[in-house]
């Protein structure tokens, strides 16, 4: 598989969540900027670099503690949960012959892609890759 085909396979799995991922980035967007605070999104790819990964939100500045705890669910944008029938939702595994470095690359660029169109015209979030 090369990288433009999984793409292609990853792209409509995070555009089919964007509504509801736009309505929780809007939300915690709104709270960072009454707080005086900032949001990074951080994404994480499964240590077995397989395929899952996550994508949250974090407030970072001066108290942020009480603001991470009050969005805790919120701030989880998208997940890849492991069930008994596979991945859910159905991302692709991680193509043969790539490092677990190279699929978080080509992850995080696409989450990056994916952000931007979460809220049109807003700010510009940091997306971070964390192991």
């Amino acid at each position: 598989m090369s990288k433009e085909e999984y793409l292609a396979a990853l792209r409509p799995i995070l555009e089919s969540t964007t509504e509801v991922a736009s309505a929780q980035l809007r939300s915690l967007l709104d709270a960072a900027e009454e707080a005086d605070v900032t949001l990074t999104l951080g994404v994480f790819v499964g240590q077995d670099g397989e395929g899952p990964f996550d994508v949250y939100a974090q407030f970072e500045g001066a108290d942020v503690f009480a603001l991470n705890q009050r969005f805790q669910k919120e701030r989880h944008l998208f997940g890849v949960t492991w069930t008994e029938e596979g991945w859910e939702p159905g991302v692709p595994a991680r193509p043969r012959g790539w490092s677990r470095d190279e699929l978080e690359d080509v992850v995080v660029d696409e989450v990056e892609l994916w952000v931007g169109t979460l809220v049109p015209n807003g700010p510009a979030l940091e997306v971070l890759a964390y192991c």
